[in-house]
């Protein structure tokens, strides 16, 4: 994406109360009516208002504080760029595939920071519910080793203990990786964009650039809520190519996000199949003794 297209893909992003079916909306208008970003942002307030339906206060930013909240933005953008970072917009096609094509509704803009050649390997995921047991930890170990060896790039988040337990995981195991995030990019980082955004203890290790990417679908200096933690686990879920569900509640959100991605068609394996709904929906099990002979060579033989 040129820096043009990055930055109105950002001012609609930063737009105040406008969230992801606002912006969503915009862009369907706009493919209608053969607007292109830097044209909305001209629009007169009559039409911002009649036929867009912003909330007053997205108006008044787009027709009274165009230039303020464009420097706003260009600052915003400088600063990603100075870290490898990126800025995508749903139509873009640096926008990553996987989330194309399968999911809804598609983030309408992407934050990301890192190298985007670790999303050209298979991806797999480690999913489990917020409480994870000894018995989870040991499986999300042995699935992240294996993954590693097989040259997955794992996908995964931060915070939730799960996730936390297989990025350090796949960290010791000079994985690639790509981690979703359930806030904005600078919330994130802080002031320490070379620092890897989650892990334990009281310091946080260099992040290694090379091998990671880091994207978020929120503002920039947005923070956690209950209804971001599901939006990232949506996009993890859409962007593995292969679902591990470790310990999924039946019934909970990450039962949820695997049922979603069977009926994608993605590949869903349950920790000795022990979600029976998962299961009964086409999940296939796996346990250690499948991993002896390799993640890959354990897939393959599955029936498709």
């Amino acid at each position: 994406m040129d820096k043009e297209a990055a930055l109105h893909a950002l001012m609609l992003s930063e737009l105040p109360h406008v969230g992801e079916k606002g912006a969503e909306r915009i862009l369907q208008l706009n493919a209608e009516r053969q607007h292109s970003l830097a044209t909305f942002f001209r629009l007169p307030e009559v039409v911002l208002r009649d036929e867009y339906k912003l909330h007053p206060l997205a108006v008044a930013c787009i027709v009274g504080g165009r230039e303020e909240h464009e420097q706003r933005c260009q600052w915003m953008l400088d600063r990603l760029a100075s870290v490898n970072g990126h800025v995508w917009i749903a139509g873009d096609p640096a926008y990553p595939a996987r989330l194309r094509q399968r999911l809804r509704p598609l983030p309408p803009v992407l934050s990301g920071i890192g190298s985007t050649e670790v999303l050209r390997a298979s991806t797999l995921a480690v999913l489990n519910s917020r409480s994870v047991s000894e018995h989870g930890v040991s499986a999300t170990l042995a699935i992240v080793q294996a993954a590693a060896a097989d040259e997955f790039t794992l996908i995964g988040g931060g915070m939730k203990t799960g996730y936390r337990i297989a990025a350090v995981a796949g960290r010791a195991a000079a994985a690639a990786r790509v981690i979703v995030l359930d806030r904005g990019i600078f919330a994130s980082f802080g002031a320490r964009f070379d620092r890897d955004p989650f892990g334990f203890g009281p310091g946080r290790s260099p992040l290694d650039a090379t091998r990671t990417l880091v994207i978020s679908p929120f503002r920039l200096l947005d923070h956690a809520s209950p209804r971001s933690g599901q939006r990232r686990d949506e996009v993890i879920a859409a962007l593995a190519d292969v679902v591990v569900a470790v310990h999924a509640r039946a019934g909970g959100q990450m039962e949820r996000v695997c049922l979603e991605a069977l009926d994608r068609g993605q590949c869903v394996l349950s920790w000795y199949g022990e979600n029976a709904g998962l299961i009964a929906a086409g999940a296939r099990p796996i346990t250690e003794a499948d991993l002896a002979s390799g993640l890959r060579g354990f897939i393959g033989r599955l029936d498709p």
